[in-house]
């Protein structure tokens, strides 16, 4: 079970997890494979995680860049529940580096009041329930 609890430092930024401390005034981003080793103040490659305070918070903690109700058959995913709607949604972030990317701006977007909208994790369970998602 996912704990939605996380401690708060500030409206959208949560204490994360998966980390460590290298010495030399640095921590070490364990999440993804690129193992960001970061100085206080500087960002990982995801540009979500930062070290503050000798440790890795998340900076776009309910956060979302945009919604939207797809049929399911747009999806990679398309003979489960043929007929059935899903809940698409994203938030900035990623590990890889891809110029190409459709969604490129988004996932690297530093300054995260860029993104949209206010989307806590209850509010989007909420809303996939209500619109049958």
């Amino acid at each position: 079970m996912v704990d939605f609890n996380r401690a708060v430092v500030e409206k959208g930024v949560v204490v994360g997890e998966w980390w460590h401390e290298v010495g030399n005034g640095r921590i070490q981003c364990d999440l993804c494979p690129r193992y960001c080793k970061l100085r206080d103040g500087q960002r990982g490659f995801c540009f979500v995680r930062q070290a503050r305070d000798g440790r890795i918070v998340l900076t776009s903690y309910g956060r979302a860049s945009g919604f939207c109700i797809d049929p399911i058959e747009k999806k990679p995913l398309n003979h489960f529940y043929p007929g059935s709607a899903v809940l698409s949604f994203g938030t900035a972030g990623c590990n890889l580096g891809c110029r190409y990317c459709q969604n490129w701006s988004i996932s690297k977007v530093k300054e995260m009041d860029r993104l949209g909208s206010w989307a806590f994790p209850e509010s989007v369970v909420d809303a996939a329930v209500e619109h049958q998602c």
